[in-house]
């Protein structure tokens, strides 16, 4: 549905791309299932590490950082892991 209006012409944009292709179309030109992959691997940092930090003290908690960072790029070298349907 395109509203016209000035404050709306991105969707409007998008709205009318959609319709003269299709909404597969729009995630494939705009990357849009990149923000899934990015979400997934946040959810396995998290998972995995935990969603806080442990410490308490500040001089603790940069050094945390610094070994959760140290730890996440070890696993980003290891590549994107491989998915595949199951059933």
């Amino acid at each position: 549905m395109e509203h016209g209006e000035e404050k709306t012409q991105w969707h409007d944009k998008v709205a009318g791309y959609i319709r003269k292709k299709d909404v597969y179309a729009f995630h494939k030109r705009y990357g849009y299932g990149q923000r899934s992959l990015v979400e997934a691997q946040i959810s396995r940092i998290k998972r995995c590490i935990g969603s806080i930090l442990l410490t308490r003290k500040i001089g603790s908690q940069e050094r945390e950082d610094v070994i959760i960072a140290i730890i996440l790029n070890r696993w980003n070298s290891f590549g994107r892991p491989v998915s595949f349907r199951n059933g």
